[in-house]
């Protein structure tokens, strides 16, 4: 009986072991996290001549100060999106939880969402960590940056506020965008989009990369004052080329449906590519269906699979709408089944009483913890350990199963991967020789083999529940 998994990543397994990151220990012990696969990432489009005329000069910081003072009083009424390009509230509970959730490891080291949905379809916020909330959590006296990030950390927004406007009075452009930020969202301050887009212009006129997405957003989603898709695709190429992989999303997004610039799938294609390869999860969405149908780049099934399933194990509905759909136009497979569960249907309560009833004993069984572990050397032959990790809530369904085989030759790896073969046939998709994927739908099947550890992991992965055992 096999049990089987999935990754996370524009290739096979570039964030396949991000269950080790939120559940490390002995199932992971001595693995490594492969890189990016180079063929993910297309050239950046060039600038065209009339782009590099209007690159911005960059004036000194005196100067600057000189040409925005002042300019808060004059605010610009806020307009609502063009009809076009249908704004997603800036402020909704989901879009917070996203932005400020990923990444924030502490209170000590807050990460204040940055960009926002926009255009019809997922426009990203741009979440830079604020640099100084990153030594917060060692500082024994907190900088002003420091005092900022970690009051935003603990929603204190009227103290953040308070130290990035005396900051951004003296020329700090990451406190400009903090502002923006707090504007835009209403936070500690009433929502208003002209004073949002008055900070956020400020950052990127003073060079802050964060401040330059937000300020090309803003203004493709016409907030604060009219649209301006032009102007919008110029900073957020700006932002792009600087290493932004929200500003390239949304540029990508621009090219894709030709606003603000000419309608370009290759382009779009190479931006999507860019902001993919940092592991943004809607970027690995929308190039997995430019390579299911050939939009820009050549059409490629495995290629998309593999795109549309590490978007799908970070909770991209659309995602996870298009492997369902790709399985159904593939081979037919068998569902996913473990000790009389299926996987795709099943909870902690009831796979704890399927495995109490085979006689399988628990290494840990303990609803603290996101994964249950068991001994399955005997109920599984060959296999030494099974963990089996579950959502959060009263519910528990099951969303991840990882089964550890001791591989120590090329041999017996290639038994185990035969094994899986002959169940659910020819792989969806592969990366080199120790990687594969089978995409039943509604569960995704993986092997890994680990020849330095002498280690072969089978695994299932479910995408409507896997994003949801990531817990705080």
């Amino acid at each position: 009986m096999i049990a089987l998994i999935a990754s996370r990543t524009a290739s096979l397994f570039s964030l396949l072991l991000l269950s080790c990151l939120l559940w490390p220990g002995q199932l992971c012990d001595g693995l490594a996290r492969p890189a990016l696969a180079a063929e993910a990432v297309w050239p950046i489009p060039a600038l065209t001549a009339e782009q590099a005329d209007k690159q911005p000069q960059q004036q000194p910081k005196e100067e600057q100060k000189k040409q925005t003072a002042g300019q808060e009083k004059k605010q610009v009424k806020a307009s609502p999106p063009s009809k076009s390009a249908p704004a997603k509230s800036a402020g909704t509970k989901g879009s917070e939880a996203k932005a400020e959730g990923k990444g924030a490891g502490s209170p000590a080291s807050p990460q204040p969402p940055q960009a926002e949905k926009a255009g019809g379809e997922t426009k990203k916020t741009t979440k830079e960590q604020p640099k100084a909330a990153k030594a917060a959590a060692t500082a024994d006296v907190l900088s002003p940056r420091q005092e900022a990030a970690a009051a935003y950390a603990r929603s204190d927004y009227a103290k953040a506020h308070d130290i990035w406007r005396e900051l951004a009075d003296k020329g700090d452009a990451e406190a400009m965008n903090g502002l923006g930020l707090l504007y835009e969202r209403g936070q500690g301050v009433e929502p208003d989009a002209g004073r949002a887009l008055h900070w956020f212009a400020r950052a990127a006129e003073a060079d802050d990369v964060a401040g330059m997405s937000n300020y090309g957003r803003m203004l493709e989603q016409g907030r604060g004052t009219m649209p301006d898709p032009a102007e919008a695709a110029r900073w957020l190429d700006l932002a792009a080329r600087r290493g932004s992989p929200e500003a390239q999303y949304n540029l990508a997004l621009l090219y894709e449906h030709g606003r603000g610039v000419p309608q370009d799938d290759k382009a779009a294609a190479a931006w999507y590519s860019r902001a993919a390869a940092a592991g943004e999860g809607a970027a690995l969405s929308r190039l997995g269906q430019f390579y299911r149908h050939g939009r820009g780049v050549p059409q490629d099934t495995a290629r998309a699979t593999l795109l549309l399933h590490a978007a799908a194990m970070q909770g991209q509905e659309d995602a996870i709408r298009e492997l369902e759909e790709l399985a159904q136009h593939g081979p037919q497979r068998p569902p996913a089944v473990l000790f009389g569960q299926r996987l795709d249907d099943t909870d902690r309560k009831a796979m704890r009483a399927a495995l109490h009833k085979a006689g399988v004993p628990a290494k840990r069984s303990n609803d603290d913890f996101v994964c249950d572990v068991y001994d399955v050397h005997i109920a599984v032959p060959g296999a030494t350990e099974m963990a089996l990790c579950y959502a959060a809530g009263k519910a528990a369904p099951l969303g991840f199963v990882k089964l550890d085989y001791p591989a120590p030759d090329a041999e017996t790896a290639r038994r185990i991967l035969l094994m899986a073969e002959n169940r659910f046939g020819p792989p969806s998709a592969g990366e080199g020789d120790n990687a594969r994927i089978w995409n039943l739908g509604s569960a995704v099947v993986a092997t890994q083999h680990l020849p330095e550890h002498k280690l072969m992991s089978l695994m299932y992965m479910i995408p409507r529940v896997y994003h949801q055992t990531q817990r705080p």
